[in-house]
């Protein structure tokens, strides 16, 4: 477990310095949006391309990973759907409950799984969001439009489904992918750039976590948040533990797997909820509880499924 937590720490710290920094406005506000939006569109997809063109996807069974990756998701899913009446929340409320235990830091996860894994971690990482992010998203709209409280108003399904298309993750994991599986490869100099570009994407997509974080709005709290930490940072990860144990995936692919289920709520979830009527005060609660309780989940968790 003491390895586990020294692999971690590095990428939690560089998570507080970056909240460090935005509290104490350096380099200045207008910063942290640029930054953002660099590693979303740029570095980021970078390192995806680089990685899975350059990957040996030939002895990828996605038979036991994926059908371990969906099941947890359902799994997760209607218990989080299924709290909506015991907990007594209105339809804003709920929609913020079932984002924050289903999506996930992208961020995050790629230093987990660069810290723990290696570049194999990166690869079936980068493998896994690809099928994850279009899954999760859709989850999510469909529960929006149902259930948030100016849904018809605000980003409607079109919208959506137009803004998955454009996502530049998705995207680069199809590029990536194409290139490996077509034999084209990456020249030289690409490779290089590529290269270059995807060593920043860790420090500064962290950095950009921390400054994304809002601690008063731990005060909000309440059973809705209790209810996330535990579906998000124990639940899940038990799950995809379990399951990947029946399918008999590899110590590689459950080690990937288990890491992405207990990271925190990606920060994107508060900006859909102000979008699509959810409760965005919650949610900015959610995302900031789990991002600071998954420090403490993590290390433990992995520690005790000896991974």
């Amino acid at each position: 477990m003491v390895d586990v937590i020294f692999a971690i720490l590095p990428i939690f710290l560089l998570i507080l310095i970056g909240l460090g920094m935005r509290r104490w406005s350096f380099p200045g506000e207008g910063f942290w949006p640029l930054a953002d939006r660099s590693v979303y569109f740029l570095f980021f997809p970078a390192l995806l391309i680089h990685n899975l063109a350059r990957a040996d996807l030939g002895d990828l069974d996605p038979t036991g990973l994926f059908g371990t990756l969906f099941g947890s998701i359902l799994l997760i899913a209607v218990i989080g759907y299924s709290l909506r009446r015991p907990l007594k929340l209105d339809g804003p409320a709920f929609t913020s409950l079932f984002q924050g235990s289903i999506r996930f830091n992208t961020f995050v996860g790629f230093g987990a799984v660069a810290a723990l894994s290696g570049n194999a971690g990166i690869t079936l990482y980068a493998v896994v969001i690809s099928v994850a992010i279009p899954v999760l998203n859709v989850l999510t709209v469909l529960v929006m439009m149902r259930f948030g409280s100016h849904a018809r108003g605000g980003a409607s399904w079109r919208d959506q489904f137009i803004a998955l298309a454009k996502n530049p993750l998705i995207i680069a994991c199809l590029v990536g992918i194409f290139l490996n599986q077509t034999g084209i490869g990456l020249p030289r100099g690409i490779d290089a750039v590529l290269k270059t570009l995807g060593d920043v994407a860790a420090p500064l997509g962290l950095l950009t976590v921390g400054a994304a974080l809002q601690l008063d709005a731990l005060r909000r709290g309440g059973p809705a948040v209790a209810a996330t930490l535990v579906l998000k940072l124990l639940l899940y990860p038990a799950a995809m533990f379990g399951l990947a144990r029946l399918w008999h995936l590899t110590l590689i692919e459950t080690q990937v797997l288990v890491l992405w289920a207990m990271l925190p709520t990606s920060s994107a979830s508060y900006i859909l909820a102000r979008q699509m009527g959810g409760d965005a005060p919650l949610m900015a609660a959610i995302v900031t509880a789990t991002t600071l309780g998954a420090f403490i989940t993590m290390p433990i968790l992995l520690g005790l499924m000896g991974l």
